[in-house]
């Protein structure tokens, strides 16, 4: 490696600059030769070096090599495991895809040749770590913290809390296999988003603040190329939703030859976890799910349609951002949504001089129940519920007398 030395002015002085280029992935890390890599490689940062931890080593090692974690056969699994549902759906579509590779090959054998499936060390048949991600039941029985967890903040940062002390507004952990992991998030998003209703020539057309497709890719993508190592097995994917943006968090920073700086661009793609990603393109969502197709398309494709997404409904593009462990995509509220009372901001009262969406949904019906209110706003009913009280507390609203579901609320006459 050599330094590029230049001498330059700077305020009527002369500095020697040296720029050092960074080296290729496949070389990193750099490293104190005679302290090793595990003792010798440091980050640079704005206040000195900081060592980097043996998983930042190991994960910068990976670029040396194709990681096959996603290949390990799972040895306290059995193939009894994987979801017959998911299973037949995914061989189908193999077999219509490609018959002169699969026309002859039992179900047992078109898993093992795709990677679902592996000898353990007993010489029986069990799930791979991909086979069980993609196809399995419940594949956090044997990797607990393989889920997404889910948190609607009452801010813009999690240390806001809510006028009345909550710090979510919403949460929950998520899991079962891929498929139903990123169809339960996106109905998690949809319990939480406010959806603005328009009015065209007569007919109603509903916008929620985020494009469905840009949050099912990145969730998607989140999982497929998470990083299913040991160490990273200890993390898991976070949907952070806040009031201004959404926030999708995956272990593990970009691998191979894709950059925060080329990423979406044509010829741009490189997988971690190569198993995983082909069984996903097979892998169809469960038949009760509103979601329809198979889960990625695994063709380099899935920020474009983030981006795509976005501009189509106006919104600015997502921001991308590595680090060595983690890889994060933020989308942001579009302005004018943002302008209007966000039902998150409703919690705490309605600024002085905007609307009150519940009061207005009310005063636009003359009564409504709790539960029309939460599929207005798109929120959930315990959400729509706490801050019904308080408008009920506050004088702004009143009911009819009735008990359970009977109970509607009116203005005050």
């Amino acid at each position: 490696m050599r330094a590029n030395i230049q001498i330059e002015e700077f305020e009527d002085s002369l500095l020697v600059v040296a720029h050092i280029p960074e080296i290729e992935p496949f070389r990193k890390p750099c490293y104190i030769k005679a302290r090793g890599p595990y003792d010798g490689s440091f980050f640079r940062t704005g206040e000195g070096d900081r060592k980097l931890s043996r998983y930042e080593v190991d994960r910068l090692m990976e670029e040396r090599r194709q990681p096959r974690y996603d290949a390990q056969v799972v040895e306290g699994a059995d193939v009894s495991e994987l979801d017959s549902e998911l299973v037949d759906g995914f061989l189908r579509r193999e077999r219509a895809a490609s018959p002169r590779v699969f026309a002859r090959l039992s179900n047992e054998d078109a898993l093992l040749t795709m990677g679902a499936t592996g000898r353990g060390l007993d010489g029986e048949l069990k799930p791979t770590l991909a086979g069980l991600m993609a196809l399995g039941r419940h594949p956090q029985k044997h990797f607990p913290r393989a889920n997404v967890t889910f948190a609607v903040f009452p801010g813009n940062s999690k240390e806001e809390l809510s006028q009345d002390g909550a710090r979510f507004l919403d949460s929950r952990t998520i899991i079962g296999p891929i498929p139903v992991m990123v169809s339960e998030t996106l109905a998690a998003m949809r319990r939480n988003m406010r959806v603005v209703s328009y009015v065209e020539g007569g007919s109603r057309r509903d916008v929620a603040e985020y494009p469905e497709v840009a949050i099912r890719e990145a969730v998607a993508n989140a999982l497929m190329h998470r990083d299913y190592s040991q160490e990273g097995m200890a993390s898991q994917v976070q949907v952070n939703m806040f009031d201004d943006r959404i926030e999708v968090v995956s272990p593990g920073g970009l691998y191979g030859t894709v950059t925060v700086d080329n990423i979406g661009e044509y010829g741009s793609s490189s997988s971690r976890n190569q198993f995983l990603s082909r069984i996903l393109e097979s892998t169809p969502y469960p038949e009760d799910s509103p979601e329809h197709g198979y889960v990625v398309e695994n063709k380099g494709t899935g920020f474009v349609q983030i981006q795509a997404a976005l501009k189509n409904q106006g919104m600015n593009p997502a921001e991308p951002a590595d680090s060595i462990s983690l890889f994060v995509v933020t989308m942001r509220k579009k302005a004018g949504v943002g302008a209007a009372p966000s039902f998150s901001k409703a919690l705490g009262g309605a600024a002085k001089g905007e609307s009150d969406p519940i009061l207005d949904f009310v005063r636009a019906n003359g009564s409504a129940a709790s539960s029309e209110i939460s599929e207005v706003l798109g929120v959930s009913r315990s959400t729509a519920n706490r801050r019904i009280k308080k408008l009920v507390k506050l004088g702004a609203l009143t009911t009819n007398g009735g008990q359970g579901r009977s109970i509607r609320y009116l203005l005050p006459r």
